[in-house]
């Protein structure tokens, strides 16, 4: 394989463009100062502790402001989710120009707590098992970011990073669960490995993939 220096940032993050669904780019202001206190009692309180009046509350708005926007607490949830992904780049750091940027630079790790965004994916994964409407969300914001990853992957292919038969899904499941279980770990406030050990060891991945 061709030497190949990875210069980005670790997993931090996960990508979109707007979409009509989530509300980006639309002019509705008391749209977004919605979708902004959702985030963040969601994150606070977790989706089973969240009630819609928390949110009016932390919007400083009237439930008619909700429910002319909203059906529900799950459509709530399923927006922000998706606005969410709509606001990032690619799993990995917004600016990755090869896919072992995502592997290499300052992890996660060193960032104290959740975001307001990665709190809200976590519910989402768990509220997904029991609410179809938010599992839609979730399968939106995978296919936004998968579609983001591909031509990352099929350059580190064509440049001989990867082997041209590697398994594209098996490399969006390793930066997927890449990301997935360092949001899980940070949230969790488990020990875990010291950043510079973990980003040590992502460094020496890129090394071997870059040969």
């Amino acid at each position: 394989m061709s030497p190949r220096r990875a210069t980005g940032r670790g997993p931090t993050a996960h990508v979109a463009e707007p979409d009509p669904a989530s509300g980006a780019g639309t002019a509705d202001p008391l749209r977004d100062q919605l979708l902004d206190a959702a985030s963040r009692v969601f994150a606070r309180e977790g989706y089973d502790g969240t009630k819609i009046l928390d949110i009016v509350r932390e919007a400083g708005l009237s439930t008619g402001a909700v429910y002319s926007r909203f059906r529900s607490k799950n459509e709530l949830l399923r927006a922000a989710v998706i606005r969410s992904t709509a606001q990032l780049r690619v799993v990995g750091g917004e600016h990755a120009g090869h896919l072992l940027d995502l592997l290499t630079g300052p992890s996660a790790l060193r960032r104290p707590g959740l975001k307001d965004s990665e709190a809200v994916r976590i519910e989402a994964y768990v509220t997904a098992r029991r609410e179809p409407e938010v599992a839609a969300a979730l399968a939106d914001s995978h296919e936004r970011w998968r579609q983001s990853m591909l031509p990352l992957i099929e350059a580190a292919k064509a440049d001989g990073t990867l082997g041209p038969d590697t398994d594209t899904e098996a490399v969006l499941f390793l930066f997927r669960t890449l990301y997935l279980g360092t949001i899980l770990h940070r949230g969790s406030g488990l020990p875990g490995p010291e950043p510079e050990a973990w980003e040590s060891l992502l460094a020496q991945i890129a090394a071997a993939l870059g040969r």
